[in-house]
């Protein structure tokens, strides 16, 4: 016979199913709610053929969002309203503060790499001119 499985681990993995499919079913009816494009692929958003209005700001996706098409180009997305269609919808979008940040580090970056290789050409300058000077020095003490 096999080793006996204790009940509690039963119940829990029992549990465990019935989260993940309960969440699964909650999320679908979430997003239903919303009539969001994304659901069907082959629908071009709407806020790309009519004017639109931004009902929330430029912020990060969270984990749940993640999936989502408008998510993936920048991790920023903003929920827009269609004039016309009177759709909501999500529209990736780029954060000011973290353009900004990405900005500056990479200004930090190219001025350390920029004092690194002048301290190089210095570093290579130095060398080259000590070598001149010996080979000045062996021709003439040759003669």
């Amino acid at each position: 016979m096999g080793v006996p499985i204790p009940v509690w681990t039963k119940l829990s993995v029992c549990i465990a199913l019935l989260a993940i499919g309960s969440n699964r079913v909650l999320s679908a009816a979430v997003l239903d709610q919303y009539n969001y494009t994304e659901l069907v692929p082959d629908v071009t958003p709407c806020w790309q053929m009519e004017e639109f209005e931004v009902l929330v700001e430029c912020a990060p996706c969270s984990a749940v969002q993640s999936w989502r098409t408008a998510c993936r180009p920048t991790g920023y997305t903003e929920k827009v309203i269609c004039m016309k269609s009177n759709r909501v919808d999500l529209k990736s979008c780029h954060s000011a503060v973290r353009e900004d940040s990405l900005f500056w580090r990479f200004e930090a970056v190219m001025m350390s790499l920029t004092v690194f290789f002048a301290l190089v050409v210095v570093k290579r300058q130095c060398v080259l001119d000590r070598r001149a000077s010996e080979r000045v020095w062996k021709q003439i003490e040759s003669f």
